[in-house]
């Protein structure tokens, strides 16, 4: 049987379910933009799951209305995915199963854009994805991963760094350090060379369309930061969009003997907080390399929650508060209206990393669902905990008007009561807030110098930086840095967020590689003692050992 054959085979199939649900009275037309997806497609996680039932029920025009509302990358009448294989074992094994999903990806009519280990991440047609799913050589087909940029110069004066810019170099031969800068997008690096960026940059992109700019001009105002702070320093810039492009890149970067990689990313549940996780993996294998990593904590202090499951009532629902009625079990924020805004779940059921994967896991089960102002449903995810799934819930969305919007967690089927964590991106007026344990991952990681921010010139703590401790109870950030800089990227004192932090430190490490014969645990022990202690005696959860200050 064909490719074609198949899809069309399968559509017949899933059509006929459909009519007799139909009849049957059992299937009930769901609100725009909400579909049911009770177990239909158990290899197949949301919202693809809602995407694919879109198609099913209003054609490839809903469908694509529904994936631009909900940030699903679509080209056509395709999706971009990631296939995962779920074998493990030797590289060997790994990789031969990774290329029987990658068969059955072209098999289906998909394009396969790129592999790492057991995944693959492809564009495959609308009318393929449960066919991909139900694959025996594919465990689990899920959206890629993505990150979020840390942005909400005068730091180089502020933290000392120009005190050393005349100190002869003493690395072999004047070699200056090697920088790489890790980041979405430099749209506007080129106009900067040999002013505020050198000459010499060179570019790497990892993204499928490998477009280095994408639109985004994050990673150039960082890149400005780096070069005010170690002038001599090669900067590489390299990007990614997801997840498998990540771990690629990560690689390529090591290959290439960087010193330095400088990280001005987050990303949101995608790991169990403790230092562990497929994004901490990369870190890792840095640090293992030679490389310091630095990362921004992230900016997420103000829109973090975190709490063990409580239902009092007995009705499934996750009480936020002690008053036992029904308005307790919605969490209220505001979005502005067009605002592409986000709510990740998480709960501690991670199981434990084996350096490739979670395993081990209880199966403990919860569902996010998003509301209205007016209390009407518009959005949901219920990924299955109980196969398999990593302990995360995720709803991405376009506000459609400016106000309030509520979320629920209900409890779809547990052995315990977990603790709980909501991350928010693009939201405000959390109704519940709690600043603690809201490190981004990789900040996270036990190998990451993560920065937090305060501001230039006064060293005010900036409430957005998130904080530890992570959840092994380790201190984080382990520095802060200036945020509310001048670049020529985003203009006068508008670069805010832990990213310039960041940048600052990735600078100042360079500068350090550049001007002395310490090794990096050297150079990091120099900049956490001259550190400028802002807040209690020592290293704390908000500026960590304290401003960085290269001078005595």
């Amino acid at each position: 049987m064909n490719k074609t054959m198949k899809i069309k085979t399968g559509m017949v199939i899933l059509g006929a379910l459909w009519l007799i649900l139909l009849v049957n009275g059992s299937y009930v037309k769901p609100l725009e933009g909400v579909v049911s997806t009770e177990g239909f497609y158990p290899g197949l996680g949301n919202p693809l799951c809602q995407l694919y039932d879109t198609y099913l029920q209003r054609g490839t025009k809903a469908a694509r209305r529904f994936a631009k509302r909900h940030g699903i990358l679509m080209q056509g009448n395709s999706v971009q995915v990631v296939a995962e294989s779920g074998a493990s074992g030797t590289d060997v094994q790994v990789q031969a199963a990774a290329t029987t999903a990658a068969l059955a990806v072209e098999d289906l009519g998909g394009h396969v854009e790129t592999r790492f280990r057991h995944m693959v991440q492809s564009m495959i047609p609308l009318e393929a994805l449960v066919l991909l799913s139900e694959n025996a050589a594919v465990k689990h087909v899920r959206l890629p991963m993505r990150p979020v940029p840390l942005a909400t110069s005068e730091g180089v004066a502020s933290t000392g760094a120009d005190q050393w810019h005349d100190f002869p170099a003493y690395r072999s031969g004047g070699t200056p350090a090697r920088v790489c800068v890790l980041d979405l997008g430099f749209m506007g690096y080129q106009d900067l060379m040999g002013t505020e960026l050198p000459a010499d940059t060179t570019t790497a992109s990892f993204r499928a369309d490998k477009d280095i700019a994408a639109g985004i001009s994050h990673g150039t105002a960082c890149a400005e930061v780096i070069h005010d702070m170690a002038p001599n320093a090669s900067l590489i810039l390299v990007n990614y969009s997801t997840d498998v492009e990540h771990h690629q890149a990560v690689e390529w970067v090591i290959a290439n003997n960087v010193d330095v990689i400088s990280y001005s990313m987050g990303w949101l549940s995608a790991g169990a907080g403790d230092g562990t996780g497929p994004i901490c993996e990369d870190v890792n294998k840095a640090h293992q390399a030679g490389i310091v990593w630095v990362s921004a904590a992230g900016n997420s202090a103000e829109q973090h929650w975190q709490g063990k499951f409580t239902d009092r009532s007995g009705d499934s629902w996750h009480e936020f508060d002690k008053k036992n009625v029904e308005e307790t079990d919605y969490f209220t924020f505001r979005v502005e209206k067009g605002s592409s805004f986000s709510v990740w779940l998480n709960w501690d059921d991670w199981g434990s990393w084996d350096g490739s994967a979670y395993v081990g896991s209880e199966g403990n089960d919860y569902d996010l669902y998003l509301y209205d102002r007016n209390f009407t449903l518009l959005d949901k995810s219920n990924s299955k905990q109980t196969q398999g799934a990593y302990p995360i819930e995720g709803i991405n969305l376009k506000a459609n008007y400016r106000g309030k919007y509520y979320i629920r967690i209900k409890n779809r089927k547990t052995q315990r009561n977990c603790s709980l964590e909501l991350f928010f991106s693009r939201a405000s007026d959390l109704e519940h807030v709690n600043p603690y344990s809201s490190i981004n991952v990789p900040a996270d990681s036990p190998h990451a110098v993560a920065v937090g921010a305060v501001g230039f010139g006064n060293d005010n703590f900036h409430a957005y930086t998130s904080r530890g401790p992570t959840n092994d109870q380790r201190i984080k950030p382990d520095l802060c840095a200036p945020a509310g800089i001048s670049t020529e990227t985003y203009g006068k004192f508008s670069y805010f967020g832990t990213s310039a932090g960041a940048a600052h430190v990735a600078g100042a490490v360079a500068l350090l590689k550049e001007k002395t014969l310490y090794s990096n645990d050297q150079i990091l022990a120099i900049l956490k003692a001259r550190a400028r202690d802002l807040g209690p005696d020592g290293k704390d959860n908000l500026y960590g050992e304290g401003r960085l200050n290269l001078i005595k």
